[in-house]
């Protein structure tokens, strides 16, 4: 029977990308997060069925194994120090984002206001920013003074802070159908990167209505397609890579990932991740040339960071 579930959960996963039922697309971020799990569950099972004297270590192994696995995943691309104040900007065409869903239940405020303004970073995207966390960002423009929010907006909880002027920007919230969206355009000329337009979105969870992220997913597609490149899409997503919903956005878009397979939930109480929620995506001109997690932040989720070149200037150097 636990093999039969497993097969089902990896067949309907696979099927969703290839098929055209818009409703078993949905259905399948029910699983797919848990594409790692369900593979090295699927593989125990086998292996029980035939050392049967054993089948019970065999199954338990393996769910050590599952969850031991995924957070030497996610530690593996975890970086204590993110970018150091003492390390010399020596090429001046980087631009460092760094991108945390800080948990509308956080509890722990002063340790996230610390960490936040330690990062060094030059654009910051939060989502879930309630208003208890409205005094830690005016207080964290010390440190960013440029800013973008959609919080006086209807449920729309994301700020987009920046040590780089904002030439424009605004909150995109409209339906339930859409997904929270924040964007500006940052000046990041000084970079020598020109003017870089950075989206921050945070759709909701499929595992609460999978119609409805899909519809999001959808939504945020449509917006992406249409945003003037260089483009960064920075946010909590609520799918990982082997989703139907990302593998539709990236379609839609052109977006690439400037990583995968990386999980950043749960990271509260125990920071133990299993699961991949959060990504930076960027437009083709644009490449990752460093990308990681950050160390944990008292947020149930772990942040997610990327340092970007424009491919022009890559091009330009190799000449």
């Amino acid at each position: 029977m636990a093999l039969l579930a497993s097969v089902l959960a990896i067949g309907v996963a696979f099927a969703a990308h290839v098929l055209p039922s818009s409703r078993l697309a949905e259905k399948s971020d029910l699983v797919t997060p848990f594409t790692g799990h369900i593979l090295v569950g699927a593989a125990a099972v086998l292996a029980a069925l035939y050392f049967r004297q054993a089948a019970l270590a065999i199954l338990t192994g393996s769910v050590i194994v599952a969850l031991a696995g995924h957070v030497a995943l996610a530690r593996v691309k975890q970086q204590q120090v993110l970018w150091p104040f003492i390390e010399a900007r020596t090429t001046g065409d980087r631009l460092r984002v760094y991108e945390l869903n800080v948990w509308d239940k956080n509890k722990d405020l002063p340790r996230l206001e610390r960490s936040l303004a330690a990062i060094d970073a030059d654009v910051v995207v939060l989502a879930e920013v309630d208003a208890s966390k409205f005094k830690m960002i005016e207080r964290l423009k010390a440190h960013y003074p440029y800013q973008q929010a959609c919080v006086s907006q209807w449920v729309c909880e994301i700020v987009i802070l920046s040590r780089l002027p904002i030439a424009e920007g605004r909150g995109v919230r409209t339906n339930h159908l859409m997904p929270p969206i924040v964007w500006a355009r940052i000046d990041a000329r000084t970079l020598g990167m020109g003017e870089v337009t950075v989206v921050g979105a945070h759709v909701y969870r499929p595992t609460r209505n999978a119609w409805l992220h899909a519809q999001q997913m959808k939504s945020l597609g449509a917006v992406m397609a249409t945003a003037k490149a260089p483009v960064i899409l920075a946010g909590d997503l609520n799918t990982g890579s082997w989703s139907a919903s990302y593998a539709r956005l990236l379609a839609a878009t052109g977006l690439v990932p400037t990583s995968r397979l990386q999980p950043t939930w749960p990271a509260y109480p125990i920071d133990t991740p299993q699961v991949e929620l959060d990504h930076i995506l960027v437009s083709p001109d644009l490449i990752a040339v460093r990308s990681g997690l950050g160390p944990a932040t008292g947020s149930d989720h772990l942040p997610v960071f990327a340092e970007l070149r424009r491919k022009t200037e890559l091009a330009a150097r190799s000449r």
